[in-house]
């Protein structure tokens, strides 16, 4: 596989890492978590650094000692369509890679594979589907369809995937991901205990 042109793709988007979440199943602050040498937070703003020329973080996050800027969901209590609504509207590039925080296994070298299809897609949305599912925590959004998003939260319509049915998306398969040599492991939600433990165990990270 060819690696792909870095400082071409950091030009072309801005990064937006989803931190918000009551983290029930996990009982504790996701993005806190211990990984690495970090935790999941600061893990996942080193992954999108190479991919974009400006990383954000939306959501319920102390802003202090952090290394970039945080910025409040508009709408609290909706979900993660309200959070997308707050990066599109705080974007000034025409293509955002939003990607949420219990992600830990996504690699820089895949999101900026992902990030590529945007040179020359028509469409508003790019979003991977893996197992069946689509993945629109790990996606490439054009500024564009912020009108979708705010209509359908004017309509109390919170379901990213409703949303992504109904406008221009390409979706990118799994076995797409695969012939590229990506694992359809990264696409891993760190939604719980187990779930964290399993995610340690693929990427071969102690705790702490």
């Amino acid at each position: 596989m060819m690696a792909p042109d870095t400082s071409k793709a950091r030009r072309r988007q801005t990064g937006f890492l989803l931190a918000g979440g009551a983290s029930r199943r996990m009982g504790r602050d996701k993005a806190s978590i211990p990984w690495g040498h970090g935790t999941l937070l600061t893990h996942s703003i080193e992954r999108m650094r190479p991919v974009c020329s400006d990383v954000y973080v939306v959501g319920t996050v102390e802003p202090n000692n952090m290394p970039v800027t945080v910025l409040a969901d508009r709408e609290s209590g909706i979900g993660p369509l309200a959070a997308i609504q707050t990066a599109l509207s705080h974007s000034t590039t025409d293509w955002n890679l939003i990607v949420a925080v219990d992600l830990p296994l996504l690699s820089p070298e895949m999101l900026m594979w992902l990030t590529n299809f945007a040179a020359h897609s028509c469409e508003l949305a790019i979003v991977p589907r893996v197992k069946s599912r689509l993945q629109p925590l790990s996606a490439v959004y054009h500024r564009d369809l912020l009108s979708d998003v705010e209509c359908a939260l004017e309509k109390r319509e919170s379901s990213i995937h409703r949303l992504l049915e109904r406008v221009n998306t390409r979706i990118i398969e799994e076995d797409l991901l695969i012939a590229n040599g990506f694992s359809p492991e990264m696409f891993l939600n760190v939604n719980t205990p187990e779930d964290l433990e399993r995610a340690r165990a693929i990427a071969k990270i102690t705790h702490g």
